[in-house]
């Protein structure tokens, strides 16, 4: 049905219906287990349990063949003794760790309670906004965390009656108006820190009013306990935030309490001594964060890796049912498909980390097997020759029926190309694919897959570029209609695909010259001549990356502009034309370090190192709290654990301390001043590059083979001067 849909019929025809007797299953075994009923299997009393999982996919299949198959899966199976078996797998999984690594530490301990230059006000935030509307009664500043019996305690002493004797008091009184504490400016709260204040909530507007605040409006550098939205309580602390809605009543005095704990990490608000919400964060110092995150991404990547098909972003193989959400253990938000932007993310990590297998499946579903797909859509829905990748589709190869839309490819007129709007001309997954095919080449040295991937796939990329846009008077490629990602609807030669194309025609003829033909080479050096000048804009007359040479018609929330940063590195920390990435970065539309968003990698491709590092510490804490598992991500855009997140997080922590450019290997581009760090990583032409900094200093730096040591920079770790204007 979605081959007649989409007019894919004649390429599929005789071709075996890819869901039609698709099996999967599972066969659950216990050494001497009882099967109880459909659902349960009991293991027998001990203190030793081992259950087996048997899984098997089979396609073309039915239900007796696949029995017959899962048997034989597991008679074959059986055939090495279960401590061979184990022995195996820790042996696979010890090569593993030893290919690569980056183990972080240094800084001090973790700030629990971030500190900044802000008085403590209470009643209102640091703009003069947000003002309580009502009455506030006693207001009470403790410099540590109560226990819940000592805010129980406080609630039975009534707002107006006599100030209870506390002996570690930072502040206690009844304001009758909006004030600032005398002296607070400098109060870091190292021990923790408990609020407790009567409040007698008036008609609250939706944007609440504040109890008491220590932090700058939108930003996640302090703490602050209000009532937003409306009449509900808030604890703001750092990038922690709890909340409880529409708890307080109106024109009522309520004893409310919030209490942070430095120690447990528990965070806490109380309503009249009881706790309505409360929270344990990670307490770990900074650096342990980042290190910790890497490598348990690194593993959940490594899980999902080595299957015949693709990571799946939005949950990876780990996705399971939350209380409260759309769904059972099998949901995963976007659907089962793979979307492009958010499909790579977890693979830009795996050259450097050395995890080439892992790529392959990525390579050979968009390229081998799909290829001549890719090829015969193009030609049938734009009439010439070439392939553009879809930014959504299926395994198989077909669009998403809801973003190619119902109506019938024999029924539309002239436009053939899907319906939906939100990546009708999103073609960047082209370039971006040959980008990381270029990077495992260089990584591998692999001739083989050069010529039976490579450079046919990047062929078949360029000439649908070449023929699909006319050129102008001066011979220059005019990219229209097109946009720039999902933000950008209507633009002219958008950012990411132009970036792109100069990045890739740069590298492939960089390539040895016996890989490819002349006639080639010719191509690539003339398509690189018909591209026009990479997109610029001025604000307040300051020159900056432009999302497109003409952009309009905003309706997502990436940053376009700065692919030219990363992925795609043609501007970056160590070349003359970094400031216009600097400037396009500063004044970018949207902002935020998690999910999907890049801003951390931009950073790092910058050299801004504590920008990157703050930005990459948040990532690192920002764990789904439903899941016990440190990195378990999400769900952001996405859902649980999101592959994306932990993609960003890994390729920007590797960007901080290592970069390459054709040979060229700079260490420490990024790197925080405080970090030390032992590492080992790769880099291209089969190089692996691994040492130690301490105090900002490399000590040790071993390359492997030697003659590759003369392409190493080292970059000393610097602090940045512009701190402020990269907020995540």
């Amino acid at each position: 049905m979605i081959a007649r849909l989409q007019g894919l019929s004649e390429y599929f025809q005789g071709e075996t219906d890819p869901l039609l007797h698709r099996i999967f299953g599972a066969v659950i075994t216990a050494a001497n287990g009882r099967r109880l009923d459909d659902t349960r299997l009991q293991s027998p009393e001990g203190k030793h349990h081992r259950f087996s999982i048997c899984v098997l996919t089979e396609h073309p299949s039915s239900p007796e063949k696949w029995l017959a198959s899962v048997d034989q899966l597991m008679a074959d199976t059986d055939r090495k003794s279960f401590p061979q078996r184990r022995a195996d797998h820790e042996a696979w999984w010890r090569r593993f760790w030893q290919r690569s690594w980056i183990h972080v530490s240094g800084g001090g301990p973790r700030r629990f309670i971030p500190q900044n230059e802000h008085p403590i006000r209470i009643g209102i935030d640091q703009h003069g906004h947000n003002e309580f509307v009502g009455e506030l009664g006693r207001v009470t500043i403790v410099p540590r965390a109560m226990t819940d019996s000592e805010i129980d305690n406080l609630s039975g002493i009534a707002g107006d009656g006599p100030l209870p004797a506390l002996d570690d008091l930072l502040y206690q009184g009844r304001p009758a108006e909006p004030l600032s504490v005398a002296g607070s400016t400098n109060w870091t709260f190292g021990d923790g820190l408990t609020i407790e204040a009567w409040i007698k909530p008036g008609d609250m507007p939706q944007g609440g009013g504040r109890i008491v605040d220590k932090t700058t409006p939108g930003a996640a550098d302090g703490l602050l306990f209000d009532t937003y939205p409306g009449r509900s309580l808030r604890l703001i602390v750092g990038d922690c935030i709890l909340s409880r809605e529409n708890v307080l009543p109106e024109g009522r005095w309520s004893h409310v309490a919030a209490s942070i704990d430095p120690g447990t990490g528990r965070l806490a608000v109380f309503l009249n001594g009881d706790e309505v919400v409360s929270r344990i964060v990670d307490t770990a110092d900074d650096a342990t964060a980042v290190s910790r995150a890497y490598a348990l991404q690194r593993y959940v990547t490594a899980c999902a890796g080595r299957g015949r098909y693709p990571i799946k972003f939005n949950g990876s193989i780990f996705t399971v049912p939350f209380e409260g959400k759309f769904g059972d253990a099998d949901y995963r938000r976007w659907g089962p498909g793979y979307w492009w932007q958010n499909t790579r993310l977890p693979y830009l990590s795996m050259c450097a980390g050395g995890d080439f297998e892992m790529m392959r499946p990525l390579f050979r579903m968009y390229a081998d097997d799909l290829l001549p797909l890719h090829k015969f859509r193009t030609k049938l829905y734009t009439g010439h020759d070439g392939a553009f990748i879809p930014e959504c589709m299926y395994f198989w190869g077909p669009t998403f029926t809801a973003t190619y839309g119902w109506t019938p490819f024999a029924e539309r007129g002239d436009d053939k190309l899907q319906e939906s709007g939100w990546h009708k001309r999103e073609w960047v997954a082209g370039p971006e694919l040959v980008w990381m095919m270029l990077d495992y080449y260089d990584h591998t040295l692999d001739e083989s897959f050069a010529r039976r991937t490579l450079l046919p796939f990047a062929h078949e990329v360029l000439t649908f570029f070449d023929q699909h846009y006319e050129t102008d008077e001066q011979g220059r490629l005019v990219m229209e209609p097109s946009q720039a990602l999902e933000t950008w609807w209507d633009c002219t030669n958008p950012m990411p695909e132009l970036a792109g194309l100069y990045a890739i025609t740069t590298r492939l003829l960089s390539l040895p010259a016996d890989l490819s033909t002349s006639a080639e080479r010719i191509f690539w050096a003339e398509f690189r001549n018909k591209l026009p000048a990479l997109p610029t804009r001025q604000v307040d007359g300051v020159e900056m990356l432009a999302p497109a040479q003409r952009f309009a018609e905003k309706r997502n929330i990436e940053n376009p502009e700065l692919y030219a940063v990363f992925p795609f590195r043609l501007v970056s920390f160590e070349k003359r034309n970094a400031r216009l990435g600097i400037e396009a970065l500063k004044h970018r539309w949207d902002r935020g370090n998690f999910g999907w968003r890049q801003n951390d990698l931009f950073m790092a491709y910058l050299g801004l190192a504590d920008e990157a590092r703050d930005s990459l510490v948040g990532r690192s804490r920002n764990k789904h709290h439903g899941s016990r598992f440190p990195a378990f991500w999400g769900p952001n855009y996405d859902w649980v654990p999101d592959q994306d997140h932990g993609g960003v997080l890994m390729r920007t922590l590797q960007s901080m301390l290592m970069q390459t450019d054709g040979k060229r290997i700079h260490l420490l581009p990024a790197w925080p001043k405080e970090w030390d760090v032992d590492f080992k990583l790769h880099a291209p032409y089969q190089t692996i590059v691994s040492g130690k900094v301490r105090n900002g200093r490399l000590l040790e730096l071993a390359v492997r083979p030697e003659s590759r040591r003369e392409d190493v920079l080292v970059h000393e770790p610097t602090i940045s001067t512009e701190r402020g204007a990269f907020s995540p």
